[in-house]
């Protein structure tokens, strides 16, 4: 039952930033409409267009519909890449069962964690190499901070702030082999993260929006739900 709580916990602090990131959305918008009308012509470089109309949240700015297309495609492309992964490594009976609350949790997740990662961290103030080096480095923490190689459950009476002792890895299978499935799964995460990134810098997206980034990001998730969906792996309501 925490768990049910930690969810709709989850689902409202998205919420809550999702209308801050909206009404940042909705000034930018209009600031960018008023400025085609004024004719004042387009500025140049990605860089200076997002400083320019990207004030409040980060990446509250319009995106084009072929951004968006191309970000949820290649989002889709990787989900594709994951199952049939999974399908020829023969790791499919290993996949977890997923709660339908769970899976509603995970699509808010999707807007906060492209908030957080492709919003804030990031380092572009010294150039390219910075950029992608930061993004390089953040991908690896945004694939490792997901529970596939490692697990953590605190037993119960048992005081949680005691965190090492409760940590453990599941990088091996109790016969010895090496347990393939947390590996690829983090591999993919990683895969992920570097996608994100890139639709939120490449030349399409000109005024370096979330959207592209959220939609890529919702469509791995939803389709991971489905997938689940269609190999059983779907439980109860939460």
């Amino acid at each position: 039952m925490s768990d049910v709580f930690l969810y709709l916990a989850g689902l409202g602090i998205a919420g809550y930033f999702f209308w801050f990131w909206l009404e940042d959305y909705r000034d930018n918008a209009q600031r960018i409409r008023d400025r085609r009308t004024d004719h004042e012509g387009s500025v140049a470089g990605s860089r200076k267009v997002a400083d320019e109309f990207g004030k409040g949240m980060p990446g509250a700015t319009p995106a084009r519909w072929g951004a968006i297309v191309v970000a949820v495609l290649g989002a889709l492309l990787i989900l594709g890449t994951e199952v049939a992964g999974e399908y020829q490594l023969g790791v499919v009976a290993d996949q977890s069962t997923m709660s339908i609350l769970f899976g509603i949790y995970t699509l808010a997740a999707a807007f906060i964690e492209e908030l957080i990662f492709r919003g804030f961290l990031f380092f572009d103030r010294y150039g390219k190499k910075w950029l992608w080096g930061s993004i390089l480095l953040i991908s690896i923490f945004f694939a490792l901070i997901h529970p596939y190689i490692w697990s953590y459950e605190v037993p119960e009476n048992q005081p949680p702030w005691l965190f090492w002792k409760y940590l453990g890895f599941n990088l091996w299978k109790e016969n010895g082999q090496l347990n393939i499935q947390p590996i690829f799964a983090t591999c993919i995460l990683f895969m992920n993260s570097i996608w994100f990134y890139l639709v939120r810098f490449f030349p399409l997206n000109r005024y370096r929006s979330l959207i592209p980034c959220i939609a890529a990001h919702l469509a791995s998730n939803l389709g991971v739900f489905l997938v689940k969906a269609c190999q059983g792996k779907i439980g109860a309501f939460f």
